[in-house]
Protein backbone atom coordinates (compact mmCIF):
# COMPACT_ATOMS: atom_id res chain seq x y z
CA UNK A 1 0.00 0.00 0.00
CA UNK A 2 1.54 3.70 -0.74
CA UNK A 3 1.82 6.34 1.56
CA UNK A 4 -0.39 9.45 0.92
CA UNK A 5 1.55 12.41 -0.74
CA UNK A 6 2.90 14.88 1.50
CA UNK A 7 4.15 18.43 0.51
CA UNK A 8 7.82 18.28 0.02
CA UNK A 9 9.69 21.43 0.18
CA UNK A 10 12.13 22.13 -2.84
CA UNK A 11 15.35 22.91 -2.07
CA UNK A 12 15.85 24.91 -4.83
CA UNK A 13 14.89 28.08 -3.97
CA UNK A 14 12.90 30.17 -6.35
CA UNK A 15 11.84 28.46 -9.49
CA UNK A 16 8.66 28.28 -11.80
CA UNK A 17 6.59 27.10 -8.55
CA UNK A 18 7.45 30.21 -6.83
CA UNK A 19 4.31 32.72 -7.10
CA UNK A 20 4.99 36.45 -8.66
CA UNK A 21 6.79 39.16 -6.25
CA UNK A 22 3.57 41.18 -6.27
CA UNK A 23 1.37 38.22 -4.27
CA UNK A 24 1.08 37.54 -0.89
CA UNK A 25 1.60 33.90 -0.87
CA UNK A 26 5.61 35.02 -1.79
CA UNK A 27 7.76 34.14 0.99
CA UNK A 28 11.92 35.04 0.05
CA UNK A 29 12.31 31.52 1.77
CA UNK A 30 9.70 29.55 0.72
CA UNK A 31 7.78 28.55 3.26
CA UNK A 32 4.50 29.10 2.26
CA UNK A 33 4.82 27.57 -1.15
CA UNK A 34 5.76 23.65 -1.24
CA UNK A 35 5.47 21.56 -4.50
CA UNK A 36 3.86 17.80 -4.53
CA UNK A 37 5.60 15.01 -5.20
CA UNK A 38 2.79 13.65 -7.68
CA UNK A 39 3.08 10.17 -8.60
CA UNK A 40 3.09 9.26 -12.47
CA UNK A 41 2.34 5.98 -14.61
CA UNK A 42 4.19 2.99 -12.43
CA UNK A 43 6.74 5.28 -10.31
CA UNK A 44 6.59 8.27 -7.89
CA UNK A 45 9.36 10.53 -8.50
CA UNK A 46 11.91 11.17 -5.64
CA UNK A 47 11.59 14.23 -5.41
CA UNK A 48 9.61 17.05 -6.88
CA UNK A 49 10.97 18.21 -10.69
CA UNK A 50 12.59 21.71 -11.35
CA UNK A 51 13.36 22.52 -14.94
CA UNK A 52 15.73 25.37 -13.41
CA UNK A 53 17.59 23.13 -11.30
CA UNK A 54 18.01 21.09 -15.10
CA UNK A 55 19.19 23.59 -16.71
CA UNK A 56 21.57 24.65 -13.68
CA UNK A 57 23.05 20.84 -13.33
CA UNK A 58 23.69 20.72 -16.71
CA UNK A 59 25.60 23.43 -17.23
CA UNK A 60 27.92 22.39 -14.66
CA UNK A 61 28.36 19.52 -16.06
CA UNK A 62 28.98 20.73 -19.12
CA UNK A 63 32.02 23.35 -17.87
CA UNK A 64 33.25 20.40 -15.50
CA UNK A 65 33.44 17.93 -18.54
CA UNK A 66 35.25 20.43 -20.20
CA UNK A 67 37.76 21.05 -17.99
CA UNK A 68 37.93 17.31 -17.80
CA UNK A 69 38.98 17.15 -20.92
CA UNK A 70 41.89 19.17 -20.18
CA UNK A 71 43.20 17.01 -17.53
CA UNK A 72 41.46 17.94 -14.40
CA UNK A 73 39.68 15.80 -12.61
CA UNK A 74 36.50 16.31 -12.71
CA UNK A 75 34.73 13.51 -14.28
CA UNK A 76 33.10 12.45 -11.19
CA UNK A 77 31.64 15.43 -10.11
CA UNK A 78 30.38 15.65 -13.94
CA UNK A 79 28.49 12.75 -13.21
CA UNK A 80 26.85 13.55 -10.03
CA UNK A 81 25.59 17.05 -12.06
CA UNK A 82 23.95 14.66 -15.08
CA UNK A 83 22.61 12.59 -12.45
CA UNK A 84 21.21 15.45 -10.19
CA UNK A 85 19.85 16.72 -13.86
CA UNK A 86 18.18 13.27 -14.43
CA UNK A 87 16.64 13.05 -11.14
CA UNK A 88 15.01 17.07 -11.43
CA UNK A 89 13.89 15.98 -14.82
CA UNK A 90 11.33 13.08 -13.53
CA UNK A 91 8.45 15.43 -14.85
CA UNK A 92 9.54 15.54 -18.23
CA UNK A 93 9.88 12.10 -19.76
CA UNK A 94 11.69 12.75 -22.76
CA UNK A 95 14.43 15.14 -21.24
CA UNK A 96 14.82 12.84 -18.52
CA UNK A 97 15.39 9.82 -21.09
CA UNK A 98 17.59 12.44 -22.89
CA UNK A 99 19.79 12.58 -19.61
CA UNK A 100 19.82 9.03 -18.63
CA UNK A 101 21.11 7.87 -21.89
CA UNK A 102 24.03 11.01 -21.72
CA UNK A 103 24.80 9.96 -18.09
CA UNK A 104 25.08 6.29 -18.89
CA UNK A 105 26.86 6.58 -22.11
CA UNK A 106 29.53 8.54 -20.78
CA UNK A 107 29.72 6.62 -18.06
CA UNK A 108 30.22 3.78 -20.21
CA UNK A 109 32.03 4.63 -22.96
CA UNK A 110 33.56 8.21 -21.99
CA UNK A 111 30.95 9.58 -24.88
CA UNK A 112 30.76 13.16 -24.25
CA UNK A 113 27.02 14.44 -23.93
CA UNK A 114 25.56 15.97 -27.00
CA UNK A 115 24.90 19.26 -25.41
CA UNK A 116 22.68 21.19 -28.21
CA UNK A 117 20.39 18.11 -28.61
CA UNK A 118 20.07 18.64 -24.31
CA UNK A 119 19.88 22.30 -24.47
CA UNK A 120 16.81 21.90 -27.23
CA UNK A 121 15.29 19.61 -25.44
CA UNK A 122 15.50 21.82 -22.19
CA UNK A 123 14.38 24.91 -24.31
CA UNK A 124 11.09 22.96 -25.62
CA UNK A 125 10.18 21.93 -21.56
CA UNK A 126 10.38 25.42 -20.68
CA UNK A 127 7.63 26.90 -22.75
Amino acid sequence: MTEPLQPTPHPCGPCHRTPPADTPERHPLRQNVSPLVVPRRAYTPSRPSCIECVEKHLGAAYVLLTEAREGYAYRLRAVGHLFEAEDESQEWPELHAAIRNARTRYQASGEIPEWHLLDDLLRKMQK
